[in-house]
């Protein structure tokens, strides 16, 4: 297997489960960026913080935002889908439960985001019929487009730098990692991964967070 780009999650992946990214993962990304593995993170945050964190990291390849709706490439930013019908969404809930925006929401451009703690079932009662996809991650529920989801940002991305799905090894723990995973030859789990996000993986490694994506990165003969 040629890996030659990998796609990386963000949080719960490189960071642990209170956000604090990990020095060791970090470095270990640069030290597979410096043997010639192009390295993009792909994260459901939105794009000024994926942008500043594969800046501040020192990573050169494309950045996946707001859970595959942003690809940023060098100065060129593509928006895979738009968040009218999702904002739209938002408000009918809003007028029937209690669903809290996130902050960060002010910076989005193609999804809706709110609070983990809402009912999820609910929310999916609500809004039956609807054209949209509702999925929970480990740090919030984002309500998107049907057809959104970090596999269309990771296929864009595989365009961009002209490689197929033989080409790439993805690195998650999410239920919202799983479409990026059938978008890569390999795919990495880390220990603490969600169900569905180990069942999807062709590989689930034994440790948690950072540390397993750098026993996957050695597992796939990259470090």
């Amino acid at each position: 297997m040629d890996i030659k780009a990998i796609a990386v999650d963000i949080d719960g992946t490189l960071t642990d489960h209170n956000r604090v990214l990990s020095t060791r993962g970090m470095e270990a990304l640069r030290r597979v960026q410096d043997r010639g593995t192009i390295v993009c993170l792909v994260s459901g945050n939105v794009l000024p913080i994926a942008y500043a964190l594969s800046t501040y990291i020192g990573l050169d390849g494309p950045v996946v935002a707001e859970n595959g709706g942003i690809v940023c490439h060098g100065t060129e930013v593509i928006e895979l889908f738009d968040m009218e019908l999702p904002r739209k969404a938002l408000h009918r809930l809003q007028e029937e439960m209690e669903v809290k925006e996130l902050f960060t929401n002010r910076w989005r451009r193609t999804e809706v985001a709110v609070d983990n703690s809402a009912d999820l079932e609910r929310m999916r009662e609500l809004l039956e019929g609807w054209e949209l996809t509702i999925e929970r991650t480990g740090f919030a529920i984002h309500i998107m487009n049907v057809g959104h989801g970090k596999g269309a940002g990771v296929g864009r991305m595989a365009a961009i730098l002209g490689l197929g799905a033989g080409e790439m090894a993805a690195f998650g723990d999410s239920d919202n990692d799983t479409s990026m995973f059938r978008r890569c030859a390999a795919s990495v789990a880390v220990a603490n991964a969600s169900p569905a996000a180990k069942a999807a993986a062709s590989y689930v490694s034994r440790k948690e967070h950072a540390e397993g994506v750098i026993e996957g990165l050695e597992e796939l003969g990259l470090l």
